[in-house]
């Protein structure tokens, strides 16, 4: 999570627990994970419809939690 200046733990349906994150919009830091979605950059139908459909389950799960750098 590019946000983290603490990083938090990612569980299973990409819920977060623990860490914080600074706002790159308003620079206010959220302690509360529950506040907080994680967005997609893309969405999970389209990758399935562009031929995700045919992978195995671990292989999307490794998809969707990937924590990459991002191309900005």
């Amino acid at each position: 999570m590019a946000e983290a200046v603490e990083a938090p733990l990612v569980t299973a349906g990409c819920k977060l627990t623990g860490g914080s994150r600074r706002s790159p919009y308003d620079d206010v830091v959220v302690t509360d994970a529950t506040r907080l979605d994680v967005d997609h950059f893309v969405p999970f139908a389209e990758v399935h419809d562009s031929g995700a459909a045919a992978w195995m389950p671990a292989r999307r799960e490794a998809y969707a939690t990937d924590q990459g750098p991002r191309i900005r």
